[in-house]
């Protein structure tokens, strides 16, 4: 579950006075309903999150998550239009120009993670770039990273193990990340599972078990999870992109 950022009032996302410390409890819980709502794949939970998110203001650590919700919802919905329309404002946002260190860096990394659902590369190398001037070693940077060489590449055979070992680096960062514990905790299940696919569809099903059982730890509730162990398991469960 997504621990509240404590750090991230500092952002400079807004200005915006930092929420009160009587609303942090909410505010954790709205973040779990969003994790809760992306691993069931149920965009309702999310929606009704963001919608509740909607009304608290516009501190920092709200719109951080308001804007979390909107990616979340874009990841869970079809249409590309409608993905795009989801992260628009996400994607254009910009974090104060005099934010430093890994909070400013978390910040960028949302940016450039909305830029990449709506495809706009020239905001995603943007945002990456200053996420890795404050922050270089966060595993996020990686991850964004990965889902746009899978979706450039993932459907050419030739060029899939490319595809593969930048999972791979994804989910070793993750490994060996010392991220603040209040910081927000996405994108390690969703690497686990995105490199257990690959391993089988090469064939390799005790690589990918270890790898699903991994994000399973950390995401329970993970649908994709489940569908890629039922796989292996011989369910039957279809193997789709995470």
């Amino acid at each position: 579950m997504t621990k509240l950022p404590a750090w991230i009032v500092a952002l400079g996302w807004c200005s915006a006075p930092p929420v009160l410390a009587a609303l942090a409890p909410e505010l954790a819980d709205l973040a779990g309903r969003i994790d809760y709502g992306f691993y069931n794949e149920d965009a309702r939970a999310i929606e009704a999150a963001r919608t509740t998110l909607k009304r608290l203001g516009d501190s920092p650590d709200v719109n951080y998550y308001r804007d979390f919700a909107a990616l979340r919802l874009a990841q869970l919905e079809p249409a590309e239009r409608a993905r795009t329309a989801l992260v628009s404002d996400c994607a254009g946002r910009a974090v104060a120009p005099d934010a430093k260190g890994p909070a400013a860096a978390e910040a960028w990394i949302l940016v450039a993670a909305c830029a990449e659902v709506a495809h706009s590369g020239r905001r995603v190398e943007q945002a990456l770039e200053r996420a890795r001037a404050l922050d270089d070693d966060h595993p996020r940077i990686a991850l964004v990273e990965a889902w746009t060489l899978q979706r450039e590449l993932a459907d050419d055979a030739a060029l899939r193990d490319a595809v593969t070992e930048k999972w791979q680096e994804v989910v070793a960062g993750f490994d060996v990340w010392n991220g603040s514990p209040d910081a927000p905790q996405w994108g390690h299940a969703e690497a686990l599972a995105a490199l257990g696919e690959f391993a089988l569809a090469r064939g390799e099903a005790r690589t990918a078990r270890d790898l699903i059982e991994r994000a399973l730890l950390l995401a329970p509730d993970y649908r994709f999870a489940m569908e890629l162990r039922g796989r292996i398991q011989g369910n039957g469960s279809a193997v789709r992109a995470p």
